[in-house]
Formats: structure tokens, sequence, C-alpha cells
């Protein structure tokens, strides 16, 4: 008898236990916080419901983050929730607030890809943000003239009327600040400015199939053969002297020319790293952090004096002109 009443106390216990949790996520997801005023939340691309729910709840929005994802994964609306700049009315229920988070805002996400010039940029803004003022593109132009390099790759949340100084600005702003603090403690002790970093950098971008190692060790040729007065000779230099040009095989517009001519590779321009010796005048893309900090970080010292990319999809060094020639009829020359 006293363990069937135990028994029964501590399933009563449960049930009322289950029950006033069950009461207090009813409250939490239809209670709004009082308070007065707009707020400004920014959803990160690629947030999860977890940072989406803590910065929530960090701002005051909401009562619990647990209680958000819990909502929120049991209606199935993780996948729902979009990035974007939100100004959050006051007085709104945690419901109201996924349904606004649901519904989006009018703001547009830009991903600019690392190696990519001005002009693609440019192009690229034209089409995302839906815009036919030629003002935009002559205003545009003339804030980015002189800024090949140093507009930051990356993906950004912009409001869809943004204008085009605050685009270039916001673009220049962050290289300032990823520069200053990841790049900057790399280069400290580097034998290369600022801009020579940057410069070697937009090789890379143009240069690489991507890869630490990789990177570093065709920086450290180039910088090598700069620095010992030897031509570069590298292809994207002439492919950004070339610029837009119609693909007749692709049957398309590109920026970046995949088959030079010998005329090509003959164009009178200071870019020329065929014709001329040294690095370039200024960049010829817009690197992203990893060539940065490897162009920072090159490899000293190396043996090798040329590399090219394989048909085969790998990389082959040489320390000898015979050792490289040997590797295009192998690698190259099919």
């Amino acid at each position: 008898m006293l363990k069937t009443k135990f028994v029964f106390l501590f399933l009563l216990a449960i049930l009322l236990g289950a029950g006033a949790v069950a009461a207090l996520f009813v409250y939490d997801i239809n209670s709004p916080i009082s308070r007065e005023g707009k707020k400004e939340v920014v959803v990160s691309p690629g947030a999860s419901v977890a940072e989406i729910a803590g910065e929530l709840e960090s701002e005051g929005l909401i009562r619990s983050a647990t209680t958000f994802s819990w909502y929120v994964r049991l209606k199935g609306l993780s996948s729902k929730l979009q990035a974007g700049r939100y100004e959050v009315p006051p007085n709104l229920s945690l419901i109201q607030i996924v349904e606004l988070l649901g519904h989006g805002t009018f703001d547009v996400r830009l991903t600019f890809l690392e190696g990519w010039r001005k002009e693609q940029y440019l192009e690229y803004a034209l089409e995302k943000l839906a815009v036919n003022d030629e003002s935009f593109s002559a205003e545009f132009t003339s804030l980015a003239k002189d800024l090949e390099g140093y507009l930051f790759p990356d993906t950004y949340v912009v409001p869809v009327g943004i204008s085009a100084s605050e685009l270039v600005e916001m673009l220049r702003s962050t290289f300032d600040s990823k520069y200053e603090t990841e790049v900057l403690p790399s280069a400290l002790d580097s034998d290369l400015t600022k801009d020579q970093i940057v410069i070697i950098a937009s090789l890379l971008e143009r240069e690489t199939l991507g890869g630490e190692e990789e990177m570093k060790t065709i920086a450290g040729i180039l910088i090598k053969r700069w620095k010992s007065g030897w031509r570069l000779d590298v292809d994207a230099t002439v492919q950004y002297i070339v610029g837009r040009h119609w693909n007749a095989e692709e049957d398309q517009w590109e920026w970046w020319k995949d088959k030079l001519t010998s005329a090509d590779l003959a164009t009178d321009s200071p870019y020329n790293t065929y014709k001329n010796k040294g690095l370039p005048p200024g960049p010829i893309s817009n690197p992203g952090l990893s060539t940065l900090l490897a162009a920072a970080k090159y490899k000293k010292n190396t043996l090798y004096w040329f590399y090219l990319h394989g048909t085969d999809g790998e990389v082959h060094y040489a320390e000898t002109l015979a050792k490289h020639s040997a590797n295009r009829a192998k690698y190259l020359l099919k």
C-alpha cells in the first residue's frame, strides 16, 4: 500500500512538473516582453538557431533562448529563418518574432568572391541590387578607381537602397579592419610593405588552387624571382590587362581569359609581367584573408624558381628551367 502511494505521488509530481514546464513554455512564446521603442537585431548569414536565440535573448527581445530554440524546432522552422537586419517593434511575442524572421527583410545579401576585380564587384552588385541607375555605376567606378585589392571579399547584408558610396566604404572599411586585426600581426616581421603584400596576395588569388602550403610556396617563388630581378611571367597579370572579353567557346562574356595568345602576352602595359621585371604597379584582384596571410608569411629561401598547374590538377615545381620545360611537356602539352 505504501509502495503504491509512493508511486502515485511520484507520477503526480512528474505530471505537475511537466504541466508547469508546459505552462511556462506557453507563457514564454505568447507573452511579449514589455519595452518601448524599436530594437535592431542582425541575423548573420549561416547563423544557427542557437546563435539567433542567444542574440535575441541578449538584446532583451525574448525571455529564454532555450524556449526559442525549442519552438523553432518543434515548428520545423530552423531552415526558414532568414539573414538580415531587422527592426523589431516593441511588445512582440516570441511567436511574432519568429514570424518576422521568417518573412525576411528588405535587405540584400551580397557575396563578393575572392579574386574578383573591382569591375566584377560592380557587375554583381548591379544585378543583386536590381540597380539600373547609371549614376550608381559612375559613382562606384570613380570611388573604387584606386581601390583594387582593398575591397574585401566577404558576405554582406545591406539595405536594398544602399548607395554606391556606402557600398565602397563598407568594402574598404572591412578590408582595413581585417588587415589591422588579422593580417598585421603576421606581417610585423615581414620584409614586405602593406601594398606589396596586397599585390602578391592578388596574384595568388588568380595563380593558386588554394591550400595554405601551396599559396605560401608560390608566394615565395614570386618574391624570389622579383627580388632576383627576374620577370614574374604571371598569366593573371595579362588576363587583367585583357579584361572583359567574349568567350566564343562558352558563348559568354568573361573577365579572365583562359587561353592567352602570343599577341596578349606581348601587350604593352606596366602590368604585363612577361615584359616587365618587378611587381605590377598595383593589385590585379581583391584578395581574401587566406591569401593575404600567405603573402605576409610566404615561404622564404625556397629552392624553386618555377611552378605550373598541370592538367592533372596538381601543382608542379621546378628548380631549373630544364625541369620546368620537362614539367610543361609532361603535364601541359599533351
